[in-house]
């Protein structure tokens, strides 16, 4: 999802990438790409996204950002940009890596950006796709999510497996006007367990507080601008424990943090907590020894 909102930022549709060694000795190179052989913008994200093509993803990082390095630093200067705060990218099709990592928080942020954007909102609807490729090579393309193709009212987002995740799934779905967002990870059944999130959300959990709102929308910005600017840092929220690797949630498309009341005090977490103490250990400590350097200066005097 990260990479697909990179590229959209960085490329016009019709734009050309080409296919590079490194791109093309991918595992499970959906598209089987080879070396030199090209697609267009609008191809590639729908490689991605349909049918989750590593090759494809390496394609556009190397791209935008001229290395998949490169891309990584991008993608984590994004993550800042929109409000990820437990996170960190390696690679841009999402396979295990030493620090590569998410959590059901982030990737619920990911699939309101994805909603957001019309073109992308449309695409990962779509259950099957064809196109012939600048190189003259004709590809279909048909989803194999159980989500999208069985849950009523089914508007995407984006499955994902690897040996490490497991089967993960941020879904999405429309009933009554009313768009929700359920994120899964480590699931056994990741179809099964978002839709009965889903169901629950749309039913009886319909008027449920967690306490958690996901930080205000940010548009994506391209490649080029993330790697020679600073990045805006949105308003931190509270995420979902990042160490868990079996987590899920459920988020609304649209919402933004409420305006604390006049008069209200700020709730730290317990990053700030530990942090306050240990400041206040440091303090105290320091006052004891000018102290007992005082009493040993008064008592040889």
């Amino acid at each position: 999802m990260l990479t697909a909102l990179a590229a959209r930022a960085s490329f016009d549709l019709d734009a050309v990438t080409v296919a590079s060694r490194e791109a093309a000795r991918q595992p499970a190179r959906r598209l089987a790409m080879k070396r030199g052989q090209e697609l267009t913008v609008d191809q590639a994200l729908k490689a991605l996204m349909i049918v989750s093509a590593n090759d494809v993803a390496v394609m556009l990082a190397e791209t935008a950002g001229g290395s998949v390095g490169r891309f990584a630093r991008a993608m984590d200067a994004e993550s800042q940009t929109l409000g990820l705060r437990g996170s960190s990218w390696r690679n841009p099709n999402g396979l295990d890596a030493r620090g590569h990592r998410s959590t059901a928080f982030d990737l619920a942020i990911l699939a309101r950006a994805v909603l957001k954007d019309h073109w992308l909102a449309r695409l990962v609807r779509m259950r099957h796709a064809a196109f012939t490729t600048p190189s003259g090579r004709h590809h279909t393309l048909a989803t194999r999510s159980r989500f999208l193709l069985g849950y009523r009212g089914a508007v995407g987002v984006k499955t994902g497996f690897t040996d490490d995740a497991g089967h993960c799934l941020a879904a999405a779905a429309t009933r009554g006007g009313r768009t929700l967002i359920a994120v899964v990870l480590h699931s056994p059944d990741n179809a099964a367990d978002a839709g009965r999130m889903l169901d629950w959300g749309f039913g009886r959990g319909r008027s449920a507080r967690a306490g958690l709102r996901l930080p205000a929308y940010v548009q994506p910005v391209s490649v080029d601008a993330l790697l020679t600017r600073p990045p805006r840092v949105v308003e931190r929220h509270r995420p979902s424990d990042p160490g868990s690797m079996a987590a899920a949630g459920l988020a609304r498309v649209g919402a933004t943090p409420e305006p604390r009341p006049v008069g209200s005090t700020a709730r730290w977490s317990l990053e700030d907590r530990q942090r306050a103490a240990t400041a206040a250990g440091a303090v105290a400590a320091l006052l004891s020894a000018v102290a007992l350097a005082v009493h040993r200066f008064r008592q040889r005097t």
